[in-house]
């Protein structure tokens, strides 16, 4: 289920989200923003506290009857706004949180099916290969950013919603925390760490899952903390070096959020969504500044949406369909299956060593 009151904020990433795949005009976002908004505003009229599998029909049914007959808009009109607000309402983010089947209402609006092929075609577009995922993390690192270094990292890995990420705490790492509130690196840098995350089913049940992260991305999230922990002073030698604060040292033993703002609060989403857009930008000019030959523009195309698409592209590269869809945190099969890049050639090679095995 989704609390009307967040539609806001569900409609804020998936409008941003949409601008950067399809390259939407200003004009094209501000009418669905305004008709996507006037439904939201419709249901707080109503006293309507959340969308839910059982009651989200029902509600769209309503609002097109109170377009039609109350504001006295043309159908032709109101086909619009039901378009705009079922492709909202279908959206990845927004449907996993109501848990429902892709709504195909025909007395409302006809929905085209988008064919799996164009699907993962539109996947495979808004991802990033492994040199431009690192391209994307190297210039960050080079910002020397430690926070944002961590954040962006910890997306690529995990594929983790934003609203995951910000409600992150240091003990949902499964890994050791020692008496400074810093994690134990394991032994074998090879490792992949458990995250878990938590989740909330239509009847307020909690319902863990697991994602990952690598052993690199766990020490970036130490060098994070102590980056927080820490101010450049001058020494003697005129020399600029870290010191330790122990103010902000004693609160990082029993701190809770794992990521925070530059007050040492819990961060925010709109925060992270612009720490990912300006290090972005930083991309493309470091792109235009060295010459680099690259096909990927980053200030248009990269969103926590895309690093989300990005790590989730990745794993399917390796892992079954129900292992990216456990990591995912998709309800629905279909919905995993748009990562799943099928290689023909890959699967004939992989028949003919089977089938060499058993030849005599």
């Amino acid at each position: 289920m989704i609390e009307v009151d967040e539609l806001t904020d569900y409609l804020d990433e998936y409008l941003e989200e949409k601008q950067e795949v399809k390259n939407l005009t200003e004009e094209t976002i501000k009418k669905q923003t305004f008709n996507i908004s006037k439904f939201i505003e419709y249901l707080e009229n109503e006293g309507i506290d959340e969308l839910n599998s059982g009651n989200v029909k029902k509600q769209l049914r309503h609002y097109r009857r109170h377009c039609l007959k109350q504001r006295g808009n043309k159908r032709t009109t109101v086909k619009t706004y039901m378009m705009n607000i079922l492709e909202f309402i279908n959206s990845e983010d927004v449907q996993e949180e109501i848990n429902h089947e892709t709504i195909k209402m025909k007395d409302i609006i006809e929905v085209k099916a988008e064919d799996p092929e164009t699907a993962k075609k539109r996947i495979e577009k808004i991802s990033l290969t492994w040199p431009q995922s690192n391209f994307f993390l190297d210039t960050i690192e080079q910002g020397g950013n430690k926070r944002d270094y961590a954040i962006c990292r910890t997306f690529i890995d995990s594929g983790m919603r934003l609203k995951e990420l910000v409600l992150l705490n240091k003990s949902d790492i499964q890994v050791p925390i020692d008496d400074d509130g810093f994690y134990v690196m394991p032994n074998d840098t090879n490792d992949f760490i458990d995250v878990y995350l938590r989740a909330e089913t239509t009847k307020g049940e909690l319902k863990d899952r697991t994602t990952f992260i690598t052993y690199d991305t766990l020490a970036s999230l130490n060098d994070m903390m102590y980056d927080r922990i820490t101010k450049l002073r001058k020494n003697t030698h005129n020399v600029y070096r870290p010191v330790i604060q122990r103010k902000k040292a004693d609160e990082e033993k029993t701190r809770e959020e794992l990521f925070t703002n530059l007050k040492g609060e819990r961060i925010g989403k709109r925060a992270v969504q612009d720490i990912i857009k300006k290090h972005a930008r930083e991309c493309d000019e470091r792109i235009s500044a060295e010459e680099i030959d690259c096909p990927v523009n980053y200030t248009k195309n990269v969103s926590v949406h895309i690093l989300r698409h990005t790590a989730l592209s990745h794993y399917a590269e390796i892992l079954t369909v129900a292992e990216v869809q456990s990591i995912a945190g998709h309800s629905n099969s279909q919905t995993t299956d748009k990562y799943i890049h099928i290689d023909r050639e890959q699967m004939k090679q992989k028949l003919k060593a089977n089938n060499m095995r058993f030849s005599r």
